[in-house]
């Protein structure tokens, strides 16, 4: 039987109220948002990590967009991470320039830097299951993903889909291409309008055609719960043993996720 291995979202900021509700989740790690870099990333993302690593024990990843951080932050950081508990970070690419005087463009960049500066550190970047459906884009995604476990990558998050039969079959890809490292599927119950909004709007998903027609939160959030743990049960049928929830601060959902699949 394939074992069933999660990670999870949180936000940065996030209360230490739930702090005994996240232990008994037990994650495999917890993956901290980056904030808005005007509100500093050190006292966010940064601060929240390390009291979350602390505090629980948990392996706790910092998220990392290649386009935030100046040549002086990124020295900062590397002092911060050289003699703290956090070993692990989420580079990201950024959808735009965050911080116009940033060092790099790109999550190749980064991860080559921080993997030259810090080869003991545990790298994770994302990936996009979605480029199955050219091959011009899948090759491009192949080649960066390949380009990226060279430069130090260990793990790959994949972007939220719907299409589980894509999503086997963008590993099988990757499995063939030569890639190693470890793939983990990324996961987001929909369980209300603004996340539907998110997907379509802004992620350009198309939903399954089950949720077009429900209109209010109630009757999405128990839709979005089923669905996600059908999609669950199959990727596991299918052999896919590592999962990553993007639920940020919603630990009762992942509780129940996690119930309905051990």
């Amino acid at each position: 039987m394939t074992t069933f291995n999660y990670s999870l979202e949180l936000l940065q900021n996030s209360s230490i109220s739930e702090l005994a509700t996240l232990q008994k989740l037990d994650p495999e790690f917890i993956s901290i948002t980056y904030t808005n870099h005007a509100l500093s990333f050190f006292k966010t993302t940064f601060t929240t990590a390390l009291t979350l690593r602390k505090t629980t024990h948990i392996k706790t990843v910092i998220h990392l967009p290649a386009t935030s951080f100046t040549k002086k932050e990124l020295t900062t950081l590397l002092a911060e991470l050289d003699c703290s508990p956090i070993d692990s970070v989420l580079v990201l690419s950024g959808d735009q320039k965050i911080n116009k005087k940033s060092i790099y463009t790109s999550a190749l960049e980064l991860t080559r830097f921080l993997g030259n500066e810090l080869p003991h550190l545990n790298i994770l970047c994302s990936c996009h299951p979605e480029t199955i459906t050219s091959k011009v884009d899948l090759q491009k995604e192949i080649d960066l993903m390949k380009a990226k476990e060279s430069a130090g990558c260990k793990i790959f998050i994949s972007q939220i889909f719907f299409d589980n039969t894509s999503f086997v079959k963008f590993v099988k890809y990757c499995r063939a291409a030569g890639i190693k490292a470890q793939i983990r599927a990324g996961i987001m119950p929909i369980i209300n309008k603004n996340q539907v909004n998110f997907v379509e709007k802004v992620l350009k998903i198309q939903l399954p055609h089950s949720f077009k027609n429900i209109e209010n939160n109630t009757d999405l959030r128990k839709a979005g719960i089923q669905f996600a743990l059908s999609q669950i049960k199959i990727l596991k049928d299918k052999g896919i043993a590592n999962f990553h929830f993007f639920t940020m601060n919603d630990l009762e959902t992942i509780k129940i996720l996690t119930d309905g699949v051990l």
